[in-house]
C-alpha cells in the first residue's frame, strides 16, 4: 500500500481577547472544508487551529474583571472551542499558546535564539 502524501494545514490562532466573532468561524469552516477535501483526495491531513493568548488587551481586560488573564483565557478559548466542536470542525489539534508544553517549546526557541546572537536590545 503507498502512503499517503501528507497534508498540513493551519489556521491564524484566534486572539482571545474578547467574545469569539464569525471572522473567527468563518475562517475555521473554510480551514475545515480543505482539510475535508485533502482527506477526501487520500492525502494524510493534519489540521490545527486555536488560541493565541498573551498580551496586554488580555492583561487588562482581565485585570478589568477583576481575574487573572489565564483564568480570563480559559473562559475564551473554551468557547473557541466549543464553537469548533458544535459546528463539528475535524481539527486534529486545538493548540492554545498557554499550553505547558507550547511554553516549553517557544522557551527553547528563544533560547537558542539568544544563544546565537540574534536576540539584542535596540532601537
Amino acid at each position: 500500500m503507498a502512503e499517503k502524501t501528507p497534508y498540513y494545514i493551519t489556521t491564524a490562532i484566534a486572539y482571545a481577547s474578547g467574545v469569539p466573532h464569525i471572522g473567527n468561524t468563518y475562517e475555521i469552516v473554510l480551514a475545515d472544508s480543505i482539510a475535508r477535501f485533502k482527506r477526501s483526495q487520500g492525502y494524510d491531513v493534519f489540521f490545527q487551529t486555536g488560541t493565541d493568548e498573551h498580551g496586554q488587551k488580555i492583561e487588562e481586560k482581565a485585570a478589568a474583571k477583576g481575574i487573572e488573564p489565564k483564568a480570563y483565557v480559559d473562559d475564551i478559548a473554551g468557547k473557541i472551542k466549543a464553537i469548533c466542536d458544535h459546528l463539528n470542525v475535524t481539527y486534529d489539534k486545538f493548540i492554545r499558546t498557554t499550553d505547558d508544553y507550547h511554553v516549553k517549546q517557544m522557551q527553547k526557541i528563544f533560547r537558542r535564539l539568544h544563544d546565537q546572537g540574534a536576540l539584542y536590545k535596540s532601537e
